[in-house]
């Protein structure tokens, strides 16, 4: 976690108006949640240009380490009609329940069409 603490112990007056960037590192068992939804969000790629027959884009937004929802992830696929896109989102979303991987990290996903 950053955060801004100010650090007035011990510190001249010229110094006390600066706050000092400190990085708290994560714990072995929150890194391990972290990596748990990088692991999920490369898999769930994996699927999604099986299905959609390519990905030109993603994005994992609000990783957490635990909770209902773990992450936000966007995939731009490609679209070319809205009931296929129907099709192929439901075809997605059934692998995905079913892949030992993603049924384990909750993401929410938004599947949107490419950008040209």
């Amino acid at each position: 976690m950053s955060a801004f603490i100010p650090s007035y112990a011990e510190q001249d007056e010229s110094r006390h108006d600066n706050p000092v960037l400190r990085q708290e590192p994560y714990s072995p068992s929150e890194q391990r949640n972290r990596w748990e939804v990088r692991a999920a969000q490369w898999r769930a790629r994996e699927i999604a240009q099986l299905v959609f027959g390519g990905v030109s884009d993603m994005g994992l937004t609000g990783i957490r380490g635990r909770g209902e929802v773990r992450g936000l992830l966007r995939l731009d696929v490609p679209f070319d009609d809205l009931c296929k896109h129907h099709d192929r989102e439901t075809r997605f979303m059934a692998a995905v329940l079913t892949d030992p991987v993603l049924s384990a990290v909750p993401l929410l996903y938004v599947i949107g069409p490419e950008k040209h």
